[in-house]
């Protein structure tokens, strides 16, 4: 009886099966898939919103009270079919905003952060911010002042770009991260019951003796 009980015990199976540890590998897996996706569809879609203007010249946006704005630079970009490049000097070159309305200024200064972006073919970076006390139309436009000639460039403006960016990595971290503690729970749980498992047949045997 006892050399039966022993030829059992090797024979038995051990479950769950340690295969089962391979859906903790794709959870990890499914994680890396969001995390990729995440970043770099949120990064490709963060200029969305900026307007571009060819300056000097103006544009006449709509905008939103509670918002700040931030101008960019754009050293490479193409708009309607032409590119861009600033690699002149641009000193000179000056940005205001005025209502539509009643042409009161808008007082502008310099970046609270310092944001760029380099992505579908479009390289920028902060130069200046706004915000605006009421929503409605306002004029943006840019030129050198008086008789002062300089190059064609192209600025962008628009709200949000930084937190998109900061967003867009946060979530897509988290992705992975969860993916990960899902995947090392799940093995460790495999792992567990393997080990849960393996001690009921020395038990029984004990009670058997």
């Amino acid at each position: 009886m006892h050399e039966w009980g022993a030829r059992l015990d090797q024979t038995t199976k051990v479950r769950p099966s340690l295969w089962h540890s391979l859906w903790g590998l794709l959870l990890f897996l499914v994680g890396i898939g969001f995390f990729c996706y995440t970043l770099v569809t949120g990064i490709m879609h963060v200029t969305d919103a900026l307007t571009q203007v060819v300056v000097p010249g103006h544009a006449e946006l709509s905008l939103q009270r509670g918002r700040t704005y931030t101008v960019f630079l754009e050293e490479e970009t193409t708009v309607d079919g032409k590119i861009y490049s600033t690699t002149q000097s641009i000193a000179g070159l000056t940005c205001h905003v005025t209502s539509a309305g009643n042409h009161s200024a808008i007082t502008m200064s310099k970046p609270s952060a310092n944001t760029s972006y380099e992505l579908n073919g479009r390289s920028g970076h902060s130069v200046l911010e706004f915000s605006i006390p009421e929503n409605g139309k306002y004029v943006f436009a840019c030129d050198y002042g008086g008789k002062t000639n300089g190059p064609e460039t192209v600025v962008a403006v628009g709200s949000g770009v930084g937190e998109a960016i900061v967003r867009t990595v946060f979530v897509s971290l988290a992705e992975i991260f969860s993916g990960g503690a899902a995947g090392v729970a799940v093995i460790l749980l495999i792992l567990f019951m393997r080990e849960r498992e393996k001690r009921k047949p020395a038990h029984l045997g004990q009670g058997q003796v």
